[in-house]
């Protein structure tokens, strides 16, 4: 067992960690922001619209190209990607483009096969995370990942990586019925690892995965501030909040 702790608190006797992906240890900004970028040049040439719409609809997506971040209230790296082409196909409607999410969907699917292509040049660690998964895993602790996304390209990710080793289950929301915010994912998760609830945490960056532990009632949800979501809209959720994962220090229990 293996106690946490953080901004004066403990969470004592850890067995398992439930770790999201995008903006916990991935660096979501550069990864999906590219692949933004992409998607809206494809949109444009697609529907023959004028290249000076590109910063245009790249913020409209929720990436500011000009600062290399995504948008805190998304869509992209916040709804889902049906929810994402969804919105595009209501946003291209203010440009007279009169389109469907079957025409959008396979825009995106284009581009995000061109993309894999390059992905490893996207694909990068948030500062200190890669030393705090690797300083995990010398410990006793199992550790799985729970994403929101695809579970082959969050193993495509993880070997990138090249911390594939690390963690002993993969769940991607093609796993479960549910989304994360229900639990779900992450009952899936310790079914696996056949361990208990009380004996998990969930380390994330959003309110999803603050819902995801309380949804299922395991042991206690740290949130960093390294995603979109700002640390005081996290504060409101937990006090189990900090600004990377260099706060976090771990210890054998007694």
């Amino acid at each position: 067992m293996i106690n946490f702790y953080l901004n004066n608190n403990v969470i004592e006797n850890v067995k398992v960690v439930l770790f999201d992906k995008d903006g916990t240890f991935l660096d979501d900004n550069i990864y999906w922001g590219k692949l933004a970028e992409c998607r809206i040049k494809e949109i444009i040439r697609h529907f023959n619209l004028n290249d000076n719409l590109f910063e245009e609809l790249c913020l409209a997506i929720g990436h500011n190209p000009n600062t290399c971040k995504l948008i805190k209230n998304g869509p992209v790296g916040v709804m889902s990607r049906n929810e994402v082409i969804e919105f595009m196909v209501n946003e291209l409607l203010k440009y007279n483009i009169n389109t469907d999410f079957e025409t959008i969907s396979e825009i995106f699917n284009k581009v995000h096969s061109e993309f894999l292509s390059n992905m490893e040049k996207y694909v990068k660690f948030i500062p200190y995370s890669e030393e705090f998964i690797r300083k995990l895993k010398q410990t006793d602790l199992k550790l799985a990942v729970v994403t929101s996304d695809t579970y082959d390209h969050t193993v495509e990710i993880l070997k990138i990586l090249n911390i594939d080793d690390c963690f002993e289950v993969v769940i991607g929301k093609d796993n479960c019925t549910k989304d994360k915010k229900t639990g779900e994912p992450a009952l899936i998760a310790l079914k696996k690892l056949n361990v208990n609830t009380d004996e998990t945490i969930v380390i994330g960056d959003a309110l999803m995965d603050y819902l995801m532990c309380k949804n299922a009632n395991l042991k206690a949800s740290i949130l960093v501030a390294t995603g979109q979501t700002d640390i005081e809209d996290l504060q409101k959720c937990t006090n189990l909040v900090v600004n990377n994962l260099s706060e976090v220090t771990v210890e054998n229990a007694d």
